[in-house]
This record gives C-alpha cells, structure tokens and sequence, in this order.
C-alpha cells in the first residue's frame, strides 16, 4: 500500500485493494477524517474553553460565579501585616457523561467501481452528522444556563450595533466578577446581515473583509451559529464560559482524530464484503460561569 498521505498522482494510480487496505486503518482513517472535520467546527469546543476529564461515568464540575475573595484588598503600610482571606466556596454540579455515535457502511463494490468517492462521502457524512449533535449540544447547554439580558436598539448600522456590544461589555463589567466580553454568537442570518455593517467603521485600509474568517471588532469575536438555535445576539467571556468534559473510553479499535476534535474513529470488516466506519465523540458540555454571557434583545435578529 502506498504511503499516506497520497500524491496526485497517487490518488489517480490507487487501486480499489489499495483503498480496501486503506479503510481498514483507524490510523489512516483517522488522518483523513481530520483533513475534512477540524476543531473550529465545533462552536462548543471554541465557546467552552475548559477541557475537563469524566472519571467513573460523570464530573462535578465547580460552578465559581463568584471568582473574588471574600476579603477585599486593603491599604497596607510599610512592614505591615496583609491580611488573609479564604478562597470563595465553591458549588458543584453533576454531570453525566454523554457519547454521540454514528456509523456508515461501504461495499467493496462501491470501492471496486467509484475507488476513493465511496470513502470520502462515509466520511463527510459522519462529520456533517458528529458537528451538528455536538454543536447542538453545546449551544443547548450554553442558552439554558445563560439568563441575563440587556435592551439594544434596532441593528440597522454599524454605530447601533457597536454601542450595544460596547453596553454589553460594560454590564457584565459592572458585577466586578472579573469577567470581560470577548466573542458574541449570533443566528447565522443575522451574522451575514450585520457584518458588512461593521465593516463600514472600519478604517479603509483594514482587510478583515478580505479573509472570510470571523472577525474581531470592538475587541469582540463575532461568530455565527448556523442551528437556529441563537434567537438573540449572545455576548459571552468565552475564557470562563465553561468547558468540555471528556471520557477516555479504552477502545482499543478507535483512533483520535485532530487536536481537539474529540473524535475517535474505527473500522471494523464485515463478512458480508464491506467495511463498517464508526464513529464517536465521547463528550460532555458544561457552563461553569452563566454570568459571563448577556444577551442583547430587540436587535431585530
């Protein structure tokens, strides 16, 4: 079998028992699935930075809404005696560990006859299908924890819709909880109608317009969930949001795919002249922090 990952040329030379050989790799798999699936699919995994380990079918996570000290800092003098304060306590809640699956199957008469296609298209459909549960998940979790609300105007020019990010920023800040806005998730709709509305604030020699990625105005990510699942703009402090609790299930047939998809994938030969491709994303999310994130209303999203 050639060497992966394949050339051109050897895409075009490789035979339908290369390919077969080649499926039956969780590692070659693995690789492939990563060139198609990547971590920035995942808006939970950017949203929720912690990462978190599920040990005997659960986690309690620490829900710190209060990061502060009990004790205030105070004014000492010079040689004088700081005073000592506890850490605030700390509440714990339980979550039960969760694993997304799926799988597909692929003749070695669709091999025989379409080579690598067959493969290529079992593999985009169990990313398609892994993103969406996850992602619907995530941003599940994330608006039914988050309540906090604050009135913006209607979303029609880039001044309005900067100066309500900018209150956003400055009513989470208020709390003095230590928290500070930097990324706001909007319907996928409203993220395509307000963008170039932020672009005209932006001096002209600015390329953000030029690179198809997210961009980052007013000290703010803006990022788009295309779910349905976001009915208002939602601002968040996406470092203490929360995170994504893991389980190490030892299956020895699964492989890790990319960095920090949370995928793993395993083939598995069947008798009946197919391969059988599954995979997984053993996962939990989890909101540590609701007061990081308010949501901004009458926006017209």
């Amino acid at each position: 079998m050639m060497t992966y990952p394949y050339t051109p040329s050897q895409v075009a030379k490789a035979s339908a028992a290369d390919l077969i050989a080649f499926i039956k790799s969780p590692t070659l798999l693995a690789r492939r699935l990563d060139e198609i699936l990547k971590a920035q699919q995942f808006i939970g995994n950017f949203l929720l930075q912690g990462r978190y380990q599920v040990q005997g079918g659960g986690i309690m996570v620490p829900t710190k809404e209060n990061i502060r000290t009990n004790r205030r800092a105070e004014t000492v003098a010079p040689g004088g005696e700081y005073k000592l304060t506890q850490m605030s306590p700390e509440q714990y809640e339980m979550y039960t560990a969760l694993k997304d699956g799926i799988a597909t199957e692929v003749t070695d008469e669709e091999v025989g006859r379409l080579l690598r296609q067959p493969i290529d298209d079992a593999l985009s459909y169990l990313q398609t299908e892994l993103v969406f549960s996850a992602n619907d998940t995530a941003l599940g979790v994330i608006t039914s924890s988050i309540t906090q609300t604050v009135a913006g105007g209607a979303w029609t020019n880039g001044k309005q819709i900067l100066k309500d990010a900018m209150v956003a920023k400055a009513k989470v800040r208020a709390l003095k909880l230590g928290y500070d806005i930097d990324t706001v998730v909007l319907d996928g709709v409203q993220h395509a109608e307000i963008v170039p509305e932020l672009l005209d604030i932006l001096p002209d020699n600015d390329d953000t317009a030029k690179t198809g990625a997210f961009p980052t105005i007013g000290g703010i990510t803006w990022v788009a969930a295309d779910g349905g699942e976001i009915s208002d703009p939602l601002f968040v402090d996406r470092r203490v949001l929360g995170g994504i609790a893991r389980e190490q299930i030892p299956s020895p047939e699964y492989r890790p795919v990319g960095n920090d998809t949370g995928v793993e994938i395993a083939s598995f030969r069947e008798k009946s002249d197919k391969t059988r491709l599954q995979a997984r994303n053993p996962h939990v999310p989890v909101v540590t922090n609701p007061l990081a994130g308010i949501y901004v209303t009458g926006t017209g999203a």
